[in-house]
């Protein structure tokens, strides 16, 4: 069965500890599992001190058969970053914010070039999301129809040049499709409440639960893995817009994204996040998934016991 490992963020140290935790073994073709494969749910690159590490460990994995993985947002501002349009100019703007956010990994893909060149390519042809036997695996929301939309204009399921030439300056119907499966489901806030990141750059949305009924709930309760506090106040109901939801009879989602750190886990029957913060004062997680549709806490795995 599967492994899901959540966002490693250039932390090659923990994810190595955490794959030999898992019963992996290092061989000749990388690590390795006599039974099992891993599944990792994007986010390999910024803020750790081994990027390149990282993503030559889960590569050999993922190129050796013993495991899945698909890209995050964050392998999205690199490709973006480094992919030029038409006429040259990147897709992604190269200011302070864009620069501040890939610091790291832009720091390690200029001492090697050719190094540079091989992942990039390779993260293009990654995955956006995963439909295995019994679950699936998106970075951040699952969302039916943002799937099926892509499905259509998407149907290779990768980042490649083409799709994202077409797609980023035009920020069409499936441009918002691929932002909601990487980034969640944001909330924008009033122009009067100002919050501001852990960069220190203001911030006009929260992340939401994806899942749960806007109407009714407050800020607070409606608010998932930010790292600032909301007020508990009812979200008046005219600033409220309905939310799909997930049935608990629909396939078990594993994703990442959400920095939860002690709140890592599973979130619902079958909703489980395995991002438990390892970028930020956190440690590494996994989930055990052994065919189970109602999923079990008990099967979290940690990298460093707390």
């Amino acid at each position: 069965m599967y492994d899901i490992i959540g966002d490693i963020h250039g932390y090659a140290q923990a994810l190595e500890k955490m794959l030999v935790k898992l019963g992996y073994e290092l061989t000749g073709k990388g690590y390795v599992h006599p039974t099992r494969k891993a599944v990792f749910v994007g986010d390999f690159v910024d803020r750790g001190p081994e990027i390149i590490r990282s993503l030559e460990i889960v590569k050999q994995m993922v190129d050796n058969g013993a495991a899945y993985a698909i890209v995050g947002n964050h392998e999205y501002n690199v490709i973006c970053y480094y992919t030029k349009d038409k006429e040259g100019n990147p897709l992604r703007e190269r200011n302070l914010k864009n620069r501040t956010q890939i610091k790291r990994t832009q720091e390690e893909f200029n001492g090697n070039k050719e190094q540079k060149k091989k992942y990039l390519k390779w993260l293009r042809n990654l995955p956006v999301y995963l439909e295995l036997d019994g679950l699936r695996v998106v970075h951040a929301c699952w969302d039916s129809d943002a799937v099926e939309l892509l499905k259509k204009t998407n149907p290779e399921n990768r980042l490649s040049k083409k799709f994202l030439r077409r797609i980023v300056r035009e920020e069409g119907a499936d441009y918002h499709a691929l932002m909601l499966l990487m980034k969640g489901r944001e909330f924008n806030l009033p122009d009067d409440m100002v919050i501001k990141d852990s960069y220190g750059f203001r911030r006009s949305s929260f992340r939401i639960k994806w899942w749960a009924p806007m109407d009714g709930a407050s800020f607070q309760n409606l608010a998932f893995g930010n790292k600032f506090k909301l007020p508990a106040y009812t979200i008046p109901k005219e600033m409220c817009y309905p939310i799909p939801p997930y049935d608990e009879k629909e396939l078990p989602v594993f994703f990442g994204h959400y920095c939860l750190n002690g709140q890592a886990g599973v979130v619902k029957n079958n909703l489980c996040c395995v991002d438990a913060c390892v970028a930020n004062g956190g440690r590494l997680a996994a989930y055990r998934w052994d065919g189970e549709k109602v999923l079990d806490a008990a099967k979290m795995v940690f990298e460093l016991e707390k």
